[in-house]
């Protein structure tokens, strides 16, 4: 029976393509431990994995506008994570003699993972839960973001070293990658060695749980999904704006509003509903179109169930992974400050344009003939049982 320890980093978005990989393990028959911070338990435990807890510092979202104090408070906060990073890796080296992993698939976010690996002496997998980022995709992004100039300063400073996927125990020491996208949605492919293996989607079994939300109507009528992600996510103007721009038009409209409450956003029209958290998977498969942030799980999801998407992004990668998603003609970017009736006209258009049709169906049947969690615990064995990592 092969051993593997899995050490996700603490963020919905995260956890849930590491839980996918986890389950594909635990049918092969695989023992797996998964180390992680005890509010993200749950579907591992649901799996049958053994769980380490570990003491992490909640990640909290990111605001949309950041104050003077959040800006200095940042120094404190890097201290802190440092620290962090040494305590969970002395106490995770200190459990590995009992854990006896064959391999360890760590997050490139949870250093403590490679560590750990590396003082047992097994091998560690870096998982990628976007696109992988080296020093060119990482200048490219600063280029168009920040100018040539910032850069060049970036690159001669060695300041690039500072990004995770740039770390050289993380880049350079792992025996292998596994990237939660497809080749299509990774900027420079061609600069990627070939322990890199484009695996997505990982997606785990839809579940409804225990959720209120009105399924008759979810399933019977036109649904739009909108739901700009868990970390860099949007406040409660936006959801409002939202909520009003697609009021009585004839769409079932299910918001996910993360760390803004609902409250916040005011009366909704009838046919919205808004939640914190909704089991995004089961309502997708509901869904004729989606409103996103285009976040990695979030573009897989629409581009495996062939829905036409308004894409929305906010952080950077996010806005890389919408400016392929346009190119590949599935949906269209609309700017977060728009107005009502700009989101109106955008949905209109995903959903009646004939070409967009044809490229949402397209490359939702090349996705379905895909199985990530498969191809990636593929990997994972021919990794363990020495035959490389073709």
């Amino acid at each position: 029976m092969s051993r593997y320890l899995l050490t996700p980093f603490p963020l919905h978005g995260h956890v849930v393509p590491m839980a996918a990989l986890a389950a594909e393990l635990v049918a092969r028959g695989g023992h797996v431990t998964v180390a992680v911070s005890p509010g993200f338990t749950a579907p591992f435990r649901e799996l049958g994995c053994e769980i380490v807890e570990l003491d992490v510092m909640p990640r909290s979202a990111v605001a949309e506008q950041r104050s003077v104090k959040r800006k200095f408070g940042r120094l404190r906060w890097i201290r802190d994570v440092h620290r962090e990073r040494v305590r969970l890796s002395a106490f995770l080296k200190a459990r590995m003699p009992d854990l006896r992993p064959d391999v360890v698939v760590t997050d490139i976010m949870s250093l403590w993972g490679v560590h750990a690996a590396e003082s047992a002496r097994v091998p560690h997998v870096a998982f990628h839960v976007t696109y992988a980022v080296n020093e060119q995709v990482l200048l490219d992004d600063v280029r168009r973001l920040a100018g040539p100039k910032t850069a060049a300063f970036v690159k001669y400073s060695g300041f690039a070293k500072v990004q995770p996927g740039l770390r050289r125990r993380v880049h350079r020491n792992a025996a292998l990658a596994l990237v939660n996208s497809t080749e299509e949605l990774q900027p420079h492919r061609e600069t990627f060695d070939e322990r890199f293996h484009f695996v997505g989607p990982l997606r785990c079994e839809p579940a409804r749980g225990d959720s209120d939300l009105p399924w008759d109507r979810i399933e019977r009528e036109r649904t739009l999904y909108v739901s700009t992600g868990t970390f860099f996510t949007r406040g409660a103007w936006f959801f409002r704006k939202i909520a009003d721009a697609f009021a009585d038009n004839g769409w079932c409209v299910v918001m996910a509003t993360s760390h803004t409450d609902p409250a916040e956003i005011g009366d909704l029209p009838a046919n919205v509903v808004a939640r914190r958290y909704v089991p995004q998977s089961a309502v997708l498969e509901h869904c004729d179109a989606f409103l996103t942030h285009a976040g990695m799980n979030s573009a897989m999801e629409g581009l495996l169930l062939g829905l036409p998407m308004v894409i929305v992004p906010r952080a950077s990668d996010q806005k890389e992974i919408a400016r392929t998603l346009a190119a590949l003609g599935v949906g269209v970017v609309v700017d977060h400050e728009a107005g009502p009736e700009a989101f109106r006209a955008a949905l209109e258009h995903v959903v009646t344009d004939p070409a967009i049709r044809a490229a949402v169906a397209e490359n939702a049947q090349r996705l379905r003939q895909s199985n990530g969690p498969a191809a990636a615990a593929d990997q994972l064995e021919k990794l363990i049982v020495g035959e490389g990592v073709a």
